[in-house]
């Protein structure tokens, strides 16, 4: 079962409702392939947000630990 279903528009657009469930065997084999692929995209996208988040916390605790950055942030210069 997939976490996602993809929804055509009217104009021809597709977009992604996570909140909705897609079964295998609601779907035609060219469908398959579709979610397939859109499913592995989701997974990267999910992947290079988890890796940009733990870079943004490591670079915050690597700047915090530098003493000049903690004396501007008393100082009121940082923030």
């Amino acid at each position: 079962m997939f976490n996602f279903r993809i929804i055509n528009l009217a104009n021809g657009d597709q977009i992604i409702d996570s909140s909705l469930k897609t079964s295998y065997d609601s779907l035609t084999a060219v469908q398959m392939q579709e979610y397939i692929e859109v499913d592995c995209q989701l997974g990267l996208m999910e992947r290079q947000k988890r890796k940009e988040q733990r870079e943004a916390a490591e670079h915050k605790r690597r700047l915090w630990r530098n003493p000049f950055y903690r004396l501007a942030c008393a100082f009121g210069i940082a923030g």
